[in-house]
């Protein structure tokens, strides 16, 4: 009887919470491989519309090898993708900058001749309402044209305007910019 009362208390619970664990491993797994193929066909169509918002003149996109995009800062300010169009009109690169809550990541689109086509900041954990105010469109929008800047950091740089108390995040939109810049020299522009 004690043999039947220990198995029923301490083995049998133990049993039921391992099966309960295999059966939603494996919900969980399934889940996983039925939903990942289309979040990943969400994610480029996301991608391939802002990177058209950004160029209009584009047709399509080819990326860019990743040995050659830019790395200004390690870990702080790098290129993470860059998209050619296939009709020569122009790319779009993605690069992240050290920001007041983390990395920042934007779009730049830049035109055949170098001048910026426009700026999108696509992921941020900055404060909202703060921060955020060197993202909006109006902010973005003054680097539009633009085909050099004259410093890394947005004070510095006499060509556009910083937010003030949003130092930081307008530095790392600026520095963003700067960076894709780069790579548009590094490419030797746009073939």
């Amino acid at each position: 009887m004690k043999n039947n009362n220990t198995f029923k208390m301490y083995i049998a619970p133990v049993i039921v919470l391992v099966c309960i664990c295999l059966v939603v491993t494996a919900a969980l797994a399934a889940t996983y491989g039925v939903t990942q193929p289309i979040i990943d066909k969400n994610t480029k169509a996301s991608a391939d519309a802002a990177r058209q918002e950004l160029l209009p003149d584009a047709d399509s996109f080819t990326a860019v090898d990743s040995s050659e995009l830019v790395v200004l800062e390690e870990g702080k300010v790098f290129a993470t993708e860059c998209y050619v169009a296939d009709n020569g009109s122009g790319m779009v690169v993605t690069v992240q900058s050290s920001s007041f809550g983390g990395l920042l990541t934007e779009m730049i689109g830049i035109d055949k001749d170098g001048a910026i086509t426009g700026v999108q900041v696509t992921a941020h954990d900055d404060t909202p309402g703060l921060g955020t105010k060197a993202q909006t469109p109006e902010h973005l929008g003054q680097y539009v044209g633009l085909t050099e800047l004259q410093s890394t950091s947005a004070k510095d740089d006499s060509s556009v305007n910083y937010i003030t108390g949003a130092t930081i995040s307008s530095n790392a939109v600026h520095y963003g910019v700067y960076c894709a810049l780069e790579q548009y020299k590094a490419l030797g522009g746009v073939q």
